[in-house]
């Protein structure tokens, strides 16, 4: 998407029964675009360009301030410990079921920068629908697309 380096992230087992098993799960944590590979190598998910208010999920946890509403930071979902946007972390935070908004007047001001930033960084001509389909990451075991 960006040009930037994508992880291999760890892969869980479904959650629900009428989800698809993920082969592969592939991150950038420069623009925080993904791709899901699925068991067959016609399953592909690209998710499209969404703007910021839509982009996030709330951060969780009882050491959270309940007055302030933290993004939840989706790098992070994969490490050791949860974090927010604006980087505090521990143990234990997680993402909500409920949305991020960063116009609400509770959205962490800090949680804002951030998203704005990464938001930047999505080239504008990979938005609006526009996305092309590339090659698969490096280390994965597909065939091109």
């Amino acid at each position: 998407m960006c040009e930037h380096e994508m992880r291999r992230m760890p892969v869980a087992e479904p959650r629900m029964r009428g989800d698809l098993p993920v082969r592969e799960r592939w991150f950038c944590p420069w623009c925080y675009a993904w791709t899901e590979l699925g068991h067959d190598p016609r399953e592909v998910s690209r998710p499209q360009y969404r703007p910021v208010y839509r982009r996030w999920e709330r951060a969780e946890s009882p050491e959270l301030p309940e007055d302030v509403a933290h993004a939840y930071d989706v790098a992070h979902a994969y490490s050791v410990s949860g974090a927010t946007l604006c980087g505090i972390g521990h143990d234990g935070l997680s993402a909500s079921p409920y949305p991020w908004v960063p116009e609400w007047p509770s959205a962490c001001e800090a949680c804002k920068e951030a998203a704005a930033v990464i938001d930047r960084r999505r080239p504008l001509e990979m938005r609006d629908g526009k996305r092309i389909d590339p090659a698969p990451p490096p280390g994965s075991d597909w065939p091109p697309f």
